[in-house]
């Protein structure tokens, strides 16, 4: 039981980190620049956005405007989908 335990804890680390690194990633970008990539789909680059990138900035946008943001390939319900099949 103990090392059941132990993996739970080291997953639930691993996931703070990679939060961590997700609000970390926009965290200067201002409200404009967030609703000019986010409508663009693009980082501050113009480069697309990785699916990291998505989910940062989906971050960032609920920081800046209190909501998801709306549309796009990153809506709440696409995100979720695309778990559930990976996870598959």
């Amino acid at each position: 039981m103990p090392r059941l335990v132990d993996a739970h804890w080291l997953a639930l680390g691993l996931h703070f980190v990679h939060h961590a690194r997700q609000v970390d990633r926009f965290r200067n970008a201002s409200e404009r620049a967030v609703r000019r990539m986010w409508e663009n789909q693009t980082n501050e680059d113009g480069e697309p956005l990785t699916q990291f990138e998505r989910e940062a900035l989906i971050e960032r946008h609920c920081e800046v405007f209190g909501v998801w943001p709306a549309g796009g390939s990153g809506t709440p319900s696409t995100l979720i989908s695309k778990r559930s099949d990976a996870r598959a």
